[in-house]
C-alpha cells in the first residue's frame, strides 16, 4: 500500500475491525483526534505541544482532544468541540474517518481516539492558553515501531512506549494511541 492511499486506507481498515470500547466506570471520559493533513502530497499527523503551565500533562505533545462534558452530547461531539476551542477548526472542516480503540490511562482517563482529515494548508487559530505550538510529521517518520521504556506506579511496572522526533518525545497516551493507529492502520502493509 502506498502512503498516497493514507485516507482511503485508513476508512476502509477502520470501518471493517469492530473497535475496542471500555466502559468508563471511574475514569473521567475524553476523546482525541488523530488529525490527518496531507502538506505537500505527504500525509502527515498533527500534534500539539501544551503549554507548561496546564494542570493536566503540561509541556507534552498531545492530540487535540479533552473532557467529555455533558454539553457535548457525544464523544464525537467532545472532538468537535476541542479542535474549534484549541485550534480554530470549524466542523464542516473535520472529515471523520472512523475510530480506534479507547484506552484507559494510568492518570484515570479513558480515552476515545477518533481518526479525521482537516484540509491543508489551514487557518488554525490556535489558543495559546491551551496549545504552545503545532507539530507537524510525516507519517513515514512514525513507521518505525516505537522505543519502550518502563515506569512504576503502585509497585507495579508499566510499558511506556515513546516515538523520538527530531525536537520532541511523544509519549504516554499520545504515544500508545499513535501506535495502536500505525499498527491498525499499517498492519500487513507495505509502506
Amino acid at each position: 500500500m502506498s502512503v498516497n492511499d493514507l485516507e482511503s486506507r485508513i476508512l476502509e481498515v477502520l470501518a471493517e475491525r469492530k473497535k475496542l470500547t471500555l466502559q468508563p466506570g471511574n475514569l473521567v471520559k475524553a476523546a482525541v483526534l488523530v488529525p490527518i493533513i496531507r502538506r505537500s502530497g505527504e500525509y502527515c499527523i498533527l500534534f500539539m505541544k501544551r503549554p507548561k503551565n496546564m494542570k493536566h500533562h503540561p509541556g507534552q505533545i498531545s492530540f487535540p482532544g479533552g473532557i467529555f462534558e455533558e454539553r457535548d452530547l457525544t464523544l464525537k461531539g467532545t472532538v468537535i468541540r476541542e479542535m474549534h476551542e484549541e485550534l480554530g477548526v470549524d466542523v464542516g472542516d473535520i472529515k471523520f474517518l472512523g475510530e480506534l480503540d479507547d484506552y484507559a490511562t494510568t492518570t484515570g482517563f479513558l480515552i476515545s481516539p477518533f481518526v479525521g482529515s482537516i484540509p491543508y494548508p489551514y487557518n488554525f487559530k490556535v489558543n495559546r492558553e491551551e496549545v504552545a505550538d503545532l507539530i507537524i510529521v510525516p507519517v513515514e517518520e512514525l513507521m518505525s515501531p516505537p522505543k519502550v521504556g518502563y515506569i512504576v506506579r503502585e509497585g507495579k511496572h508499566y510499558p511506556v512506549y515513546y516515538y523520538e522526533l527530531p525536537e520532541h518525545i511523544v509519549w504516554g497516551a499520545t504515544a500508545r494511541i499513535l501506535k495502536n493507529f500505525m499498527d491498525t492502520i499499517f498492519s500487513g502493509a507495505s509502506a
